[in-house]
């Protein structure tokens, strides 16, 4: 192989020269190198059957491996695909996840929390896209399980909020002082599918959710 390179560094010049970019070696450009050296070949040193056998060899062994990976990348794309197509029927169709989400369209909004025990003090804080309150809503003695409160869908100040998905945090406490655990639930709509990282995603306004956190369709 050395001498082909050799050979090819040399005499392939200006064929390099013509081409607009790089690009793969295949089995006829193979060939033309080989019948290059064949013609280039010190007579008093020729090379071998062996050495030609063994070039032969490294060729199939490298086209067999471009071949492989080819097919397997064909494979991960129709993999992708099928993956696509197969969360198509969400479009438009509401799923309940467990995240603290919002999702705001004409009205007033619904917000699912559920205590693990009575908390004596809820804090629930609304935030918009940079994760930033926009609007903090207090309560007092909310009992154990499923909460199920409104938001105006307005800001603090009073001004509406656009139409979309917002995420929303819950600080709870007993009368000790002590935190309660909390767990959320939204139902939220999806809007389309998106390809992240060669995986299907939901949409829903601006977030991106796995198909595989959606718990119940709506």
């Amino acid at each position: 192989m050395a001498t082909i390179a050799g050979i090819t560094a040399s005499e392939s010049a200006t064929d390099v020269t013509r081409s607009t970019g790089p690009r793969e070696l295949g089995q006829e450009d193979f060939l033309k190198l080989l019948v290059t050296q064949l013609k280039h070949q010190d007579p008093l040193n020729p090379t071998t059957n062996t050495e030609f056998v063994a070039q032969l060899a490294q060729f199939s062994q490298l086209e067999q491996s471009i071949k492989q990976a080819q097919l397997l990348q064909r494979t991960v794309e129709v993999q992708q695909a099928s993956l696509q197509f197969a969360v198509m029927p969400l479009v438009g169709r509401k799923v309940s996840v467990d995240k603290p989400l919002i999702e705001l369209a004409d009205g007033p909004a619904t917000i699912r929390f559920a205590l693990e025990r009575g908390a004596t003090r809820v804090r629930l804080d609304i935030l918009d896209e940079q994760e930033q309150v926009v609007r903090s809503l207090d309560f007092a003695n909310r009992p154990a399980g499923l909460n199920v409160i409104e938001w105006d869908g307005r800001r603090g100040s009073g001004e509406p909020m656009s139409a979309g998905v917002y995420r929303y945090r819950v600080n709870a406490t007993d009368a000790h002082g002590d935190p309660v655990v909390t767990r959320s639930r939204a139902d939220v709509t999806v809007s389309a599918i998106r390809m992240e990282n060669g995986s299907p995603k939901l949409v829903a306004g601006q977030l991106s959710l796995d198909p595989a956190e959606v718990v119940e369709l709506r």
